[in-house]
């Protein structure tokens, strides 16, 4: 298919190269052009124009860091949904807002599936990302066809926005998982017990977690928080967002994603 990728960032990078590797006619949107260069060098068509990558293609997948990025290359003048073609699919892998994907399907792009991921690079390039998907039945299905290229499994979750609300809650409760377990290395650090030690047995026993299996990999909580915790920081905002607009309460969850000993802080601007 001719597919264009918007956000060839950590994440977007191998996202574009497993497109390639399966044979789509891929175009390329970066603003810098050692990036251009890069996907040129790779047999991909390179371009500094939002405009022309969303004319060439029957799919456009975006992966940018927020919401506002989102509804900036989407929503520009010179910007996607104004220059897609009237059959066009448009997949978001931005974890954000619903509001923001229903917003940006009002606006003009009729086909949008949201696509959320969980998974990092190296399940990208191992083919093996776990991708959510909410959009109409179709275009969900259309989808499909270009996300496999780096997702197993896709799990269908129903209406537009609706794979962003199991995003959303997923990463509430990895954020609320880290609290508690920096909370016990806490605890056992004050008893005498480090951490890799504490890691390795816990991984080995009822109390084992994937937040603890990555402890035991990282050597502590506060490697995991410096390495995610502006992931975490963006994505608690927008639970809370998202969950105050419905008048949903978080509960016990609510008091423990910012109740614990590990502080998630803003990505530094730059």
């Amino acid at each position: 298919m001719r597919v264009a990728f918007v956000g060839t960032g950590q994440i977007g990078t191998p996202m574009a190269d497993r497109l390639l590797a399966a044979g789509h006619d891929l175009t390329v949107y970066a603003r810098r052009a050692e990036v251009r260069e890069r996907f040129a060098g790779k047999g991909a068509t390179a371009t500094d124009s939002l405009a022309d990558a969303a004319r060439a293609a029957e799919v456009v997948h975006v992966a940018v860091y927020s919401d506002d990025q989102f509804a900036e290359v989407a929503l520009a003048d010179d910007g996607l949904v104004a220059n897609l073609a009237p059959d066009a699919l448009l997949v978001s892998h931005t974890t954000g807002s619903p509001a923001t994907i229903r917003r940006i399907a009002d606006a003009g792009s009729g086909h949008v599936v949201d696509a959320p991921f969980s998974g990092a690079e190296p399940d990208i390039e191992a083919g093996h990302l776990t991708v959510m998907l909410g959009g109409a039945a179709d275009d969900v299905a259309r989808a499909r066809v270009t996300v496999g290229a780096y997702a197993d499994p896709m799990v269908e979750i129903g209406a537009l926005g609706s794979a962003l609300v199991v995003k959303l809650v997923n990463n509430a409760l990895f954020a609320a998982n880290i609290q508690l377990v920096a909370q016990a290395e806490q605890i056992a650090n004050d008893l005498g017990v480090d951490t890799p030690t504490l890691a390795r047995v816990i991984q080995e026993s009822s109390g084992a977690s994937y937040v603890m299996g990555l402890i035991a990999m990282m050597g502590s909580t506060r490697t995991l928080v410096d390495a995610a915790g502006h992931y975490m920081r963006k994505d608690i905002d927008v639970v809370r967002e998202v969950v105050d607009g419905l008048g949903v309460d978080l509960g016990i969850l609510g008091d423990v994603l910012d109740g614990g000993p590990a502080r998630f802080t803003p990505r530094p601007e730059g």
